[in-house]
């Protein structure tokens, strides 16, 4: 058998730094895959505590390789090391608390052989620890994927699979000047140059929990997270004010504007991105008002608005018809108050997550 034969199907990267109390039930996960066809390489990044003892003892698998970093260097560094070592033609990122499906391996391997168009593919992912579990889905066609990069990373970094030759033409990158947002910025870049997809079944089981989180975290990774939509706007022919900045953002943070014509304002912000997309063939353009036509029903109903006349004068027409305003009314009246906190739970939850780094 020669050395190609040997290579895995799969090279599933962890990162680990000061993990000891989930990367156990992080690993069991991965080996366990109904697809076992891959190494597992575990990358510890200088951790203080019993991490390296605990990642010691899967080394009897012979699927595992351990490397280690003498100091810690930062995730950036740490997955740019890792990568260097992987040798088969798929990677697949894992982090070091989080749980994989038993069948995500398999799932997304076929679907990529299934679509060789497509060079990543992710997944639902199910949150759990200090929430209740709930899914969150994500966009499936890159037409759709691309455009909601404006307002979230629709690719949950943990729970994605990508072809090697990206590696190979020195596409995946991080780029450090956008630390606390590296993913979020790598695949504004990538989904220019290649295709992504989602898929709908729930690949992986994020955890949350309070060693995630800190306030200076969150700040630096909100900031480096709207540098990135900046790039993207400024790519694509647009170069927004402050206002209308202050207009994108109250959609991310589900924080109305207090200004009497908030909601004109906000369509008239998102007529212009409807132009650059147009002008610059920069997003999918029915792709693009699907999602500002969400966007801007979703908002108008959190500010109680009346969507009757919304559908009627310019600008807010473009993204309110009559036919809307009937089906939203109708839903209104069917839904009930636990659905609705339930949406607004997962919303809450992404955006907390859009807002922490586990780095």
């Amino acid at each position: 058998m020669n050395q190609r034969e040997q290579l895995p199907a799969i090279s599933v990267v962890v990162p680990t730094y000061n993990a000891g109390r989930y990367v156990e039930e992080a690993v069991t996960s991965v080996l366990a895959q109904d697809f076992r066809d891959f190494e597992l390489l575990l990358i510890d990044d200088g951790s203080t505590d019993n991490t390296a003892d605990v990642v010691s003892r899967f080394a009897v698998d012979p699927r595992v390789r351990l490397l280690r970093n003498e100091r810690n260097m930062g995730l950036i560094a740490t997955l740019h090391r890792a990568y260097a070592e992987c040798r088969a033609p798929l990677i697949a990122r894992m982090d070091s608390d989080d749980i994989c499906a038993p069948d995500r391996f398999g799932k997304q391997v076929a679907f990529l052989r299934e679509h060789p168009d497509v060079a990543i593919v992710g997944g639902a992912i199910r949150f759990f620890g200090n929430v209740a579990p709930n899914v969150f889905t994500f966009p499936l066609a890159h037409a759709d994927i691309h455009p909601a990069m404006l307002f979230y990373c629709p690719l949950a970094h943990p729970a994605l699979m990508f072809r090697r030759e990206l590696l190979d033409q020195g596409i995946i990158r991080y780029d450090d000047a956008f630390r606390h947002a590296e993913d979020y910025h790598l695949w504004s870049r990538l989904l220019l140059q290649v295709n992504a997809a989602n898929l709908p079944e729930v690949v992986l089981d994020y955890r949350l929990h309070a060693q995630q989180v800190s306030s200076d975290s969150s700040d630096k990774q909100y900031a480096a997270s709207l540098r990135v939509r900046r790039q993207m706007l400024q790519e694509c022919g647009v170069d927004p004010t402050d206002d209308e900045i202050v207009l994108h953002e109250s959609v991310i943070l589900e924080r109305p504007v207090a200004r009497t014509d908030y909601l004109p304002a906000l369509a008239a912000w998102f007529v212009r991105l409807e132009a650059a997309a147009r002008q610059s063939g920069y997003w999918d353009e029915q792709a693009l008002h699907r999602l500002l036509k969400g966007k801007f029903i979703d908002t108008a109903r959190r500010v109680g608005a009346d969507l009757s006349p919304l559908a009627n004068v310019t600008p807010t027409a473009s993204f309110v018809s009559t036919e809307d305003v009937t089906t939203v009314s109708h839903e209104a009246s069917r839904a009930s108050l636990a659905a609705r906190v339930k949406r607004r739970l997962k919303s809450m939850v992404w955006q907390w997550r859009a807002r922490r780094s586990k780095s």
